[in-house]
């Protein structure tokens, strides 16, 4: 079962570890602020219903507080955190985690009729009686032949 989180509007990664409404926020000086700090626009408008991770207002937060960029009618990222995402600030700002993702490739499976799955279904249920009801037949794994019991 797949289980996808819906992308960040800014860094486009999943939003696992959290995120904001861009209802709550200050849509103007998101706007302002990506244009300053990316040097261009975002690409798509930004919807009330837009998500923004944690990670993405927290970077801005620190690129605001410890690299000079100081003018305050740029924040955007004044939030009101539960508890658990007031702990992840804290070891964010700490240097103990970090926004971690895997880009998965997707790839499409071939068609397959009924018929080739039960096929392979019947091949895999003989393959695996073979394999525990064996005799003097090597063993998978080490190789080695069984024991005459």
């Amino acid at each position: 079962m797949s289980f996808q989180k819906e992308l960040c509007l800014i860094c486009e990664r999943p939003t696992a570890d959290g995120a904001v409404l861009a209802l709550h926020v200050d849509q103007g000086k998101l706007q302002e602020w990506f244009l300053n700090v990316c040097e261009h626009q975002l690409v798509e408008e930004i919807e009330d219903e837009d998500l923004i991770c944690y990670f993405c207002a927290w970077q801005a937060e620190f690129l605001w507080r410890f690299n000079g960029m100081s003018d305050e009618a740029l924040i955007w990222w004044n939030l009101d955190l539960d508890d658990a995402a007031k702990e992840l600030r804290k070891h964010y700002f700490e240097g103990n985690i970090e926004q971690c993702w895997v880009q998965l490739e997707e790839f499409d499976l071939p068609e397959r009729g009924e018929e080739e799955i039960e096929k392979d279904e019947v091949e895999l249920e003989s393959e695996t009686q073979s394999n525990i009801c064996s005799v003097k037949k090597k063993c998978l794994y080490c190789g080695i032949l069984p024991e005459n019991t």
